[in-house]
């Protein structure tokens, strides 16, 4: 099943970092916004025409990477997630299934680790 959006969560990474991941899977990634005020940090991509918006440490030391509109290669959060963790280096969190309106936040989320087994781990308490 191909999830309207995708959302994962990626542990220590920067704007410039995500961009650059974007440009290796879009043919057209144009950055419309950046606010880089610690509280707000957040970047807007207009990505082959859909919009992308990472928020800067949304939890901890992991940022949300947003794709409002799921035109992208991968139908789940765990598929984008997966190639996320291989080409940024990095542990990608993301939820254990596709969300959908009035639906209360998940507690059970996947945690990608290159190399390692993923695990479904309670988050962000974990």
């Amino acid at each position: 099943m191909r999830y309207p959006d995708i959302e994962i969560y990626a542990k220590d990474v920067t704007f410039k970092q995500v961009e650059d991941w974007l440009k290796t899977h879009f043919d057209n990634v144009e950055r419309k916004h950046t606010e880089t005020k610690k509280s707000e940090a957040r970047s807007h991509w207009l990505v082959d025409g859909s919009e992308v918006i990472t928020f800067g440490n949304a939890i901890g030391k992991y940022s949300s990477i947003w794709f409002k509109q799921n035109n992208s290669p991968w139908d789940t959060d765990l598929d984008c997630a997966r190639v996320a963790c291989k080409e940024l280096n990095t542990q990608i969190r993301c939820s254990n299934s596709g969300w959908e309106e009035g639906q209360g936040p998940e507690s059970q989320w996947w945690r990608v680790v290159d190399g390692e087994e993923e695990m479904l781990i309670e988050w962000p308490e974990s």
